[in-house]
């Protein structure tokens, strides 16, 4: 028979299992994106003797749609690969959903200035 002082309560977390993946496509998205998005604020603050300069309104806000996109899915998947490797949710996770969030929102916004 265990005395009380042997029977203690042992208190468990769980857990996600880490799942390990290469953060390869994590960062070409994110690199490719923010080129594309460049782009779009080239085109945009350009002066008019610059190349490109005389592109429509459509090119730079389309660069910021495709942009937005592909950062938004960059850091959306960022944030998952550091969230399944330490399994729980970090302040690096945390921050990189709210970056894709901020991306998706940039998105969105440029292609309603665009449809109207």
């Amino acid at each position: 028979m265990m005395t009380q002082i042997q029977e203690r309560e042992v208190v468990r977390t769980e857990h996600l299992p880490r799942m390990f993946r290469s953060r390869a496509l994590d960062y070409t998205l994110l690199v490719v994106g923010a080129v594309i998005a460049l782009f779009g604020a080239y085109t945009l603050f350009v002066s008019s003797s610059w190349v490109f300069a005389g592109l429509s309104a459509a090119w730079y806000l389309g660069s910021f749609i495709a942009g937005g996109v592909l950062l938004t899915a960059g850091f959306a998947m960022l944030g998952a690969s550091i969230r399944d490797r330490t399994g729980y949710w970090t302040t690096p996770a945390v921050a990189s959903f709210v970056l894709g969030t901020l991306a998706f929102a940039g998105a969105v916004t440029s292609a309603v200035l665009l449809i109207v």
